[in-house]
């Protein structure tokens, strides 16, 4: 498979095409001052569908579930790793489900993990085989993301374990991501919070930010891998989860499936 595009190289591309689209204006500005305009807000429009991880611009993306109620939705990206089966204590210690969005990488490391996290009732969902950014990739690459994800998911725990979901790397998303994925059977979604455990603050800070955000309909983001480096596993935010999982049962809140946060007459 091509080799994966990273976050810093991507920013730049989508950098230089908002400073052509500019410079274009800028030549424009004078003879044709509202196609300059036009020009303008429309690279401003496509730079912020591309990295808005809600933005509906490149289709629309569910990022919360219904303030109503008492459920609430713990997600995990890039995993699993070496710190997901601590997770998954956790999460049966208080009767919680959770939706992971795993790379196929990943699974094929760690199978299982896999097979554990379906068999014990958790949403297994798709984040693409290598963790490569998708923003400029067409519907090819992203439908091969996808599927190689997929399968290594089947062999892990079997047809059918992977859902319909899937979350893009770092949100980030193009022309062809979301429309390559509906092709592919998928559901596109997002997050309302993030907590930056991924830079790994500290367990207390982690444990902080998380609590900060508990209430219904939330949908939190968090890592039990590192999507560019495979072996790095995610001890803090392992460390974390169990004292999450206890404030939010002390709140009277319900760790759901996304599917079940989602679509929740089903």
């Amino acid at each position: 498979m091509t080799r994966p595009m990273r976050k810093v190289p991507v920013i730049a591309r989508a950098a230089a095409v908002g400073g052509l689209a500019a410079a274009v204006a800028a030549r424009r500005a004078r003879a044709h001052p509202l196609q300059a305009v036009s020009l303008v807000a429309l690279a401003a429009a496509a730079g912020w569908s591309m990295f808005a991880p809600r933005s509906p611009g490149f289709g629309r993306v569910p990022w919360r579930g219904p303030r109503a109620g008492t459920r609430m939705a713990l997600t995990f990206d890039d995993g699993p790793s070496a710190s997901t089966p601590a997770i998954l204590d956790a999460l049966a210690a208080h009767g919680a489900h959770a939706t992971f969005f795993v790379l196929g990488r990943q699974a094929r490391a760690f199978p299982d993990v896999i097979a554990r996290m379906h068999a014990e009732g958790h949403q297994v969902a798709n984040h693409g085989d290598d963790h490569g950014i998708l923003a400029f990739r067409g519907p090819a690459h992203v439908r091969r993301q996808l599927a190689t994800c997929e399968d290594a998911v089947a062999r892990a725990a079997g047809p059918g374990a992977m859902s319909r979901l899937f979350r893009a790397p770092h949100g980030f998303r193009g022309p062809a991501t979301a429309a390559a994925a509906r092709s592919a059977g998928y559901r596109t979604v997002a997050w309302t919070h993030g907590v930056f455990d991924s830079d790994e603050p500290g367990v207390d800070v982690i444990v902080q930010r998380c609590n900060d955000v508990l209430y219904p309909g939330c949908i939190l983001l968090l890592h039990d891998a590192d999507g560019w480096c495979p072996d790095r596993p995610r001890p803090q935010t392992a460390q974390a989860v169990p004292r999450v999982l206890a404030e939010a049962s002390r709140r009277g809140l319900d760790l759901v499936t996304l599917d079940e946060l989602l679509e929740p007459s089903t």
